[in-house]
This record gives C-alpha cells, sequence and structure tokens, in this order.
C-alpha cells in the first residue's frame, strides 16, 4: 500500500530539502488508511501588487473523501535572505478572491462566498516550519490554492549585479477516501445493516427533485448480548450533501440517536440536485435497521412549447385553485414561503403510498413552480457566455411575471471555462398601465447549488443573494459575482402589488422583468471592464485562465474603485519629475551639434525622447501609451547603451574612417543582448566594457607614444575626471540606493547626473587644419600616400606630429 501511495518527488534542485519535507508529511500523518497523494512542483513567491503576481495551484479531490490535507513549505535560496510573511488561500470550485490590503474590497454591487481558507507561514532556508491544513468534509472536484508574499520595499537590482533573493513555495495534497460505498434506492423500503464502528451510505438525488424525506425506523442489534443493554440502537447519525459527514467534529452537523423502538426522519426542502447525499451511522455493535427515501419532483423545462405569456399564466390559475382562495393571506401560507417543507406530504408506509401515489403526484405537479432552464450561449471571445431562455425557433431574455406564483430559472456555470470570469446578473423591470396608487415590488434570491427559499414577501433567506426592484425608484439592478464557483445556480423571482404599504393582488396588464445574466472578464462594462482608474488584465498559467484588473494611481481593490490609497499631489509630481529629468539631455545634445559630433548628437535626443515616453507609459499603468509597453523598454533600454557606446567612441578620437565602423560594431552587439535579455547584467556589460576598453587601450597608447616623444609627463584633463565622477556616481545610484518606493526620485537624480557627465566627457571640437590633414593622410586615391611610411610610422604619431605643426604655427 504504502508504494502504491507514495509521493512523487519534487524535480529541483533542492531535492533534498523537499525529502526531508515529505518524509515529515508521513510522520505527521500516518497512513491508517490509503492516502493518494497529488504533488506539485515549487513556484516562485513574489510580494502582492496584483493578482499576477500570485502563485496558483490547481487540485482536484476526488468523490468520498473525508479528509484533506495540504502541506506546504515556504523556502528562501540564501540564509542571508530576510524572512518573509506568506499568504496562503485555499478555495473551492474558483479561484479565491484577493487585493492588495490582504482582504477583500468590492463595491455594493458586487458579491462574493467568503468561504475561502486563510493561512500564513513564513519562508525559511531550512524546511523547519510546515504549515499542516487539514479540511474535513471537501467537496469533491476542483481546488484552488494561491500564494503570495507581504509586500515590502524591495531594492530595484540589476540582474546579475549581486545576489538577488529568491522565494518559492512547495505543495503536497493527501486525501483519505472510503471505498464501496452502499447505495440507497428512493422510493424503496430498504433493511440495511452496519459492517463497522462507523458505516457510510449514500443516495443519489438526480434533477428536478423539490424535496426529500430520509426516514430511519426499527434498529435491531444482531448481538445477543447487545440486546438487553439499555443503550441506543444508534448512537450518531449524518446526513450531507455531496460531502462524506465526520463524527464528533466541530465541521459537522448536530448528531442524531435512534433507540430500538424509535423512528426517525431527515427532511431535504431543498436538496443539491444531481448529486449524492452520504448517510453516517455510528453504532459500537452490528445493527440493522429500515430506511426509505420518498421525493417531490418538480420537473425542470428545457424549452417554451406555446406562447410564454399563456402557459405562465395558467400555471399561476391552476396555482391559485390550489389554494383554494383568492386571498392574499392565504397565497403567503404556501410552502415555498416556509423554511421547512411540509412533513404530511411524505409518506412513510407502502400501502399508503400506493393509493395516494397517483393523486399526489398529480398534486405535486400543479404546487411546483414554473422552473425553466436557461440555454448557455458561448461567444468567440473569452468570458462572454450569455444564458437566454429557449423557445423552439426564438431565444429571449424576457419573463413574465404574476403575484400568484413565484418564477425559478436556472443555470450552468462550466469548470475551469466560466470561473476565471465575473458573473453578471443584470434585471429590468417593465410595468405597463400601472394604477397611481400601486406600487411593484420583485424580490429574487440567487444561490448556487441548491435551490433559495423566501422568508417573506420581501427578503431571501440567509446565506443567499438578493436583488430587489421597485416601480417607484429602481427599476434596474445588477449583481456581480467574482470568479464565480461551478455548479447550478437557481434564482427565484417573485412580484409582489401594494398599495399604501399594504399588499394587495396585482390589477396590472403585463409585468415583466428582462434578465440579463453572462459573463465578462473584469468588474464593469466591455469598454472599460476596469472603470478609469484600471486595466484588464488576462492570465494565463497552464490550464488555469482567468481575468483580473490591475489599479493604477494608488487605486486598489477588486475593481479599481477604492480610494483610501490613491496617489497624492506629491506623487503625481515625483512621477512629473522622473519625465521631466530628461530634459537634462537637452545641453548634451547642444554641444555634440556645436562640436559637429552629428551622430552622438541624434543619438542623445532618440534617448531623451525615448525615456520620456517609455516613463510616462510606466507611471501610468498603460494609460499614457503610444503604443505597446514592450516596445517602449526596449527602445529606452536600447538607446540608453547605445549613448554610452557612442560617447565613449567620440573619447577615443579615433581616425574618422573607423568611427562609423565602431558604431555600426556597438549597434549590432547592444541589439543582440537585448534581444537576448534587456534585465541581464551581461546585455549592459559587455557593450559598455567593449566600449571602455578599446578607446581606453588607444589612448593609454597614444598617451604613452606623446610622453615618450615630448619626454613630458601629461596629467588627464579635469574635464575627463569631472565626467568620469559623474558618470561613477550615477552608475552607484542606479545600482544600490534604487528601490521601488523611492525609485521617482533616485532614477531622476539618474537622469540628471548622466546627462551632465556627457558634457563633460564629449571631446572638443578639432580645428579645420587638423581636420582637413587627418583626412589627406588616409585618402587612398591621393598620390602622396606611400603605403611602406604608413605602415611604418602609426596613426598616433601622424597625429601627434600634426598637433606640433599647429603648435608651433
Amino acid at each position: 500500500m504504502i508504494s502504491s501511495c507514495s509521493p512523487k518527488l519534487w524535480n529541483c534542485p533542492t531535492c533534498r530539502q523537499r525529502s526531508i519535507l515529505l518524509n515529515l508529511l508521513f510522520v505527521l500523518f500516518p497512513m491508517s488508511r490509503c492516502v493518494i497523494p497529488q504533488a506539485n512542483q515549487e513556484d516562485l513567491l513574489h510580494s502582492f501588487k496584483s493578482y499576477s503576481d500570485v502563485a496558483m495551484f490547481h487540485y482536484t479531490v476526488p468523490k468520498e473523501v473525508f479528509r484533506a490535507t495540504w502541506q506546504f513549505a515556504a523556502f528562501m535560496d540564501d540564509p542571508t535572505c530576510h524572512p518573509r510573511k506568506v499568504y496562503i488561500h485555499i478555495k473551492f470550485g474558483s479561484y479565491p478572491v484577493i487585493s492588495t490590503s490582504n482582504g477583500i474590497f468590492l463595491t455594493n454591487k458586487s458579491a462574493k462566498w467568503n468561504d475561502d481558507i486563510v493561512v500564513r507561514t513564513t519562508t525559511s532556508y531550512q524546511p523547519k516550519n510546515v504549515t499542516v491544513v487539514p479540511v474535513y468534509e471537501p467537496q469533491p472536484g476542483d481546488w484552488f490554492v494561491a500564494a503570495y508574499m507581504s509586500y515590502w520595499d524591495e531594492r530595484v537590482q540589476q540582474q546579475g549585479l549581486g545576489h538577488k533573493c529568491r522565494y518559492s513555495i512547495g505543495t503536497v495534497a493527501l486525501w483519505s477516501q472510503i471505498d464501496n460505498i452502499k447505495n440507497i434506492p428512493i422510493n424503496r423500503p430498504t433493511r440495511l445493516r452496519t459492517t463497522a464502528t462507523t458505516t457510510y451510505y449514500k443516495i443519489y438525488i438526480p434533477s428536478g427533485i423539490l424535496s426529500f424525506r430520509l426516514s430511519v425506523w426499527n434498529c435491531t442489534f444482531t448481538l445477543d448480548s447487545f440486546r438487553n443493554i439499555d443503550k441506543f440502537c444508534i448512537e450518531a447519525m449524518y446526513l450531507k450533501g455531496r460531502v462524506l459527514p465526520t463524527s464528533n467534529h466541530f465541521h459537522s452537523t448536530e448528531s442524531k440517536t435512534l433507540a430500538s423502538n424509535a423512528s426517525y426522519s431527515f427532511i431535504e426542502s431543498s436538496p443539491y440536485e444531481d448529486s449524492y447525499y452520504y448517510l453516517l451511522i455510528v453504532s459500537s455493535s452490528i445493527t440493522e435497521f429500515n430506511v426509505k427515501v420518498d421525493v417531490t419532483e418538480c420537473p425542470i423545462r428545457l424549452t417554451v412549447e406555446r406562447s410564454f405569456t399563456e402557459e405562465y399564466m395558467d400555471i399561476a390559475s391552476s396555482f391559485n385553485s390550489i389554494i383554494g382562495t383568492n386571498t392574499y393571506e392565504e397565497l403567503i401560507k404556501h410552502k415555498w414561503y416556509y423554511k421547512e417543507t411540509n412533513a404530511s406530504r411524505f409518506y412513510n408506509r407502502d400501502d399508503v403510498y400506493q393509493e395516494k401515489g397517483k393523486n399526489e403526484k398529480s398534486e405535486t405537479d400543479n404546487q411546483c413552480i414554473p422552473r425553466y432552464q436557461l440555454v448557455r450561449v458561448k461567444h468567440a471571445e473569452t468570458f462572454s457566455t450569455v444564458y437566454l431562455l429557449q423557445g423552439k425557433e426564438w431565444l429571449s431574455s424576457k419573463l413574465i411575471l404574476t403575484d400568484l406564483v413565484p418564477m425559478m430559472t436556472q443555470f450552468d456555470i462550466l469548470p475551469l471555462i466560466d470561473i476565471g470570469g465575473t458573473l453578471d446578473i443584470g434585471v429590468h423591470l417593465e410595468v405597463k398601465k400601472l394604477p397611481s396608487t400601486h406600487a411593484v415590488l420583485v424580490t429574487m434570491c440567487v444561490q448556487r447549488g441548491r435551490i433559495p427559499k423566501l422568508e417573506n414577501l420581501k427578503s431571501c433567506q440567509n446565506g443567499t443573494l438578493a436583488i430587489n426592484l421597485s416601480s417607484l425608484n429602481k427599476r434596474n439592478a445588477s449583481l456581480l459575482i467574482a470568479y464565480p464557483q461551478p455548479g447550478t445556480w437557481y434564482i427565484i423571482i417573485l412580484a409582489t402589488c401594494y398599495t399604501y404599504g399594504t399588499p394587495v393582488p396585482c390589477q396590472i396588464e403585463k409585468m415583466s422583468i428582462l434578465l440579463n445574466i453572462h459573463t465578462r472578464k473584469c468588474t464593469f462594462s466591455d469598454q472599460s471592464p476596469c472603470g478609469n482608474h484600471g486595466i484588464c488584465q488576462e492570465i494565463q498559467k497552464n490550464i488555469l485562465h482567468y481575468a483580473t484588473c490591475t489599479c493604477f494611481k494608488g487605486y486598489t481593490g477588486w475593481d479599481c474603485t477604492d480610494i483610501s490609497s490613491t496617489v497624492s499631489a506629491i506623487s503625481l509630481i515625483s512621477a512629473m519629475l522622473l519625465v521631466m529629468s530628461n530634459i537634462f539631455f537637452v545641453p548634451a545634445i547642444y554641444i555634440a551639434v556645436k562640436r559637429k559630433l552629428y551622430a552622438e548628437g541624434l543619438v542623445y535626443l532618440v534617448t531623451m525622447l525615448f525615456s520620456s515616453l517609455y516613463h510616462a507609459c510606466d507611471q501610468s499603468d498603460g494609460q499614457f501609451c503610444i503604443t505597446k509597453y514592450e516596445i517602449l523598454q526596449y527602445s529606452d533600454f536600447f538607446s540608453s547603451i547605445l549613448a554610452f557606446w557612442v560617447t565613449l567612441v567620440a573619447m577615443a578620437e579615433l581616425p574618422i574612417a573607423f568611427v562609423p565602423l565602431c558604431h555600426m560594431t556597438g549597434v549590432f552587439i547592444i541589439t543582440f543582448g537585448m534581444q537576448r535579455d534587456r534585465m541581464c547584467l551581461i546585455s549592459t556589460s559587455i557593450p559598455l566594457s567593449l566600449g571602455i576598453i578599446i578607446p581606453l587601450l588607444l589612448q593609454i597608447f597614444t598617451h604613452t607614444y606623446r610622453i615618450f616623444q615630448s619626454k613630458k609627463c601629461k596629467k588627464p584633463s579635469k574635464r575627463i575626471l569631472l565626467g568620469l565622477l559623474f558618470a561613477i556616481t550615477g552608475l552607484l545610484l542606479y545600482s544600490f540606493i534604487e528601490t521601488e518606493k523611492n525609485y521617482q526620485y533616485v532614477h531622476s537624480v539618474w537622469h540628471i547626473i548622466m546627462a551632465i557627465s556627457l558634457i563633460f566627457l564629449l571631446p572638443p571640437a578639432k580645428s579645420q587644419h587638423t581636420t582637413s590633414l587627418t583626412n589627406t593622410s588616409f585618402n587612398d586615391d591621393s598620390e602622396s600616400w606611400n603605403w611602406k611610411e604608413s605602415y611604418r610610422i602609426p596613426t598616433f604619431a601622424i597625429i601627434d606630429q600634426e598637433n606640433r605643426t599647429i603648435a608651433s604655427n
């Protein structure tokens, strides 16, 4: 058993740590039953700024699992790294909804199922802390785990320049499963026998079941030693839908006991449909007992066969005749306005059930409220499904209402496909010829998994989502559900008429609603899915696909409407400073053009423009981007490094014939490095190193030759030293001082210092005589060209001779 259930090791460089973790897990949880593991490789952790920073894991919990156990271990790759807090969200069915404040912020039009399991852990270099999260009675299906670190002021560091801490998280999930659970049929009495202290049974409830009743009676001991003992035959009974109930645990409902001569009935007035219910029997001895499941059916209508208005009004009339009177007080006493179903409608004995079965079925069919399955219409774009009422030749979102009977619709949210967007339930009330003294109130109750219940005429039962409409002041309403859980969603709709606050029968010619149910990527309309302060971003991680709002200007919240952290005026000024600091390139451009260094001046101009456009796009989170963000980033990085290159080439004062060659060489080297990895230190250091080494060697060689000829040691120019001092200071600020919080200020200073350094590093203008003489000396067509003499005399000797001639003149 152990070999078949042993987990897979993580395939990573730190497998030793991971194997220690797995061994520890099996020590903590000895396998009394076969534990089926589902292991995931580790994923990187990031500080949470937006949902794209979240590490997401997906699990599939099998059916009939009574306990799922998750284990988490957070790591850092170096003992010198600072330990960070890690937040872990576990949720069934769909992705957890997370905000930057480690809480949930939704508008008053939004809703969320608050069933996340949130735990915390801390990163460590060795697997000292293992966070174990047992979940009892887990629902079968998809489970999602989202992990992220708390935000801190992270240093902006060039890749490859020093060690950058790497944080990661590893997870393992294990299931404790029960096999061979016996099935209990419906509408037929059955004699059962327990096989252990705790024995499970299951009942399948198909679709179209309004309610059911599970009766247990005639319990007896099978062992003689237990027959005369004054104790309960069944010590505890639990009944739960979709999940295996666990005995004596705080997640379970209150248990029921049963004596030998007693009986008990579980009544589910709004059961999970197309699902299994599980019965747990706890007994110290092997016992036998009778069970029977009685159901009340209400058919689901997939299409509207006749005119929808006529059919609905016919149902309302038959419903009214069943009540027996036209008074409104009698109507609200119907079972749909109670939490529990009337127990007298169930029959436990076969003779009574057979005698009244036919009449009861006919009465049940008449008492079922109209119930329609909405058809799913899928569009080409992601998260763009629409749900409509289907006829033979039409699709419609219009529902005819009456105050005599509620209306019910249902639709399906598919797992993995629909859960990554936002479910939008919009409704509009239409009333024709409404008397002046009348007002119409429409109450809508929304619930996933089971049919919702009405508390009274105005409110829904606790635990359900509600939408209220009024003909007086609210004819439009909407409900937004971020990352809806999969399954069948039900909507109960009830219309009520009032006169001076008193409910009365409606005297309206026609009353209807337009029910607009669809999924969308983010919160708001397709034109502006995240409002005016964010953009909707789609995230694809393996089979997981979801959309989220990325906010800017300090706005937070799921829909970027939380203004508690909006950017102050000082922050806006600092962002403007980052863009406007590039104006300090203007003096360098002017000096380059004045000294006839036109190529260098053009590069400085392009660098100034692309740096301004890139930072304007970056600081506005895409709001002021003239083109794609990646294009602007590439252009800024490329032009910045190219500006260093052409400056170093100009400082070398090479013969003019070699300058274009050096410029094009730098273009090819920088282009290759930027395409390979523009964030890597190698992509920046290689062209800068070549640009420094080649001119530096030539300068040293030339300077040494001049000292040898003149026999005098010439000190370096103060102008060059001052320029190098500015450049080194800027590089130190860029490499070691910059953080995310001071980025605007430090990077602006970096722009200013590097632009000023160019003024001192650019070489002085050459005189006209020197330029002409140099050009003549290297003209291939000149008769004075002597290849042997040029071969013997180095270039720097010719330049030195020219300088002496000019000095003597």
